[in-house]
């Protein structure tokens, strides 16, 4: 009886030092810092909708310039609208035109990967709340990297 156990504990032992931590296997990921320009609705001068990395102030004032009107400043609402390009990026999420109000784009999380930088969007208003026309965008700047950005 005390043989058997014996066999049974080592059995045991065995059986959970041999398990292989599955932790080992995936890929390491980490949330990336990121700050918040920007996130509403374009109610005048609509853009084309995008997931654009902005790593120069030249397309930054472009953009700026394409969803400004002197009638409505979409940029008013913003944070900031100046950004060190020295040290930041600027990831803009644009969603498409929708004939009414209640919808959002929602960037959920920036994740580091070993090898590239991964963005979650999700759209967590799904509209039909007025009957004014709108354009949600998303926009939070980022510290300046070489990864490649990849958008889900």
């Amino acid at each position: 009886m005390k043989k058997h156990l014996f066999l049974l504990l080592c059995f045991v032992f065995l059986i959970i030092t041999s398990c292989n931590d599955h932790h080992d296997n995936t890929e390491s990921k980490n949330l990336f810092t990121s700050q918040l320009i920007g996130k509403g609705i374009i109610t005048a001068n609509y853009v084309v909708q995008q997931n654009t990395v902005m790593t120069n102030s030249a397309q930054w004032n472009q953009f700026l310039n394409q969803i400004d009107t002197p009638t409505h400043q979409t940029s008013a609402s913003f944070t900031q609208t100046y950004i060190d390009f020295n040290e930041f990026m600027a990831i803009v999420v644009v969603d498409e035109v929708y004939p009414n109000g209640g919808h959002s784009i929602d960037i959920i999380a920036v994740e580091e990967h070993p090898q590239y930088i991964n963005v979650d969007i999700e759209k967590l208003l799904q509209g039909n709340a007025t009957s004014v026309i709108t354009q949600p965008y998303h926009i939070v700047k980022i510290p300046k990297t070489i990864k490649p950005i990849l958008f889900n």
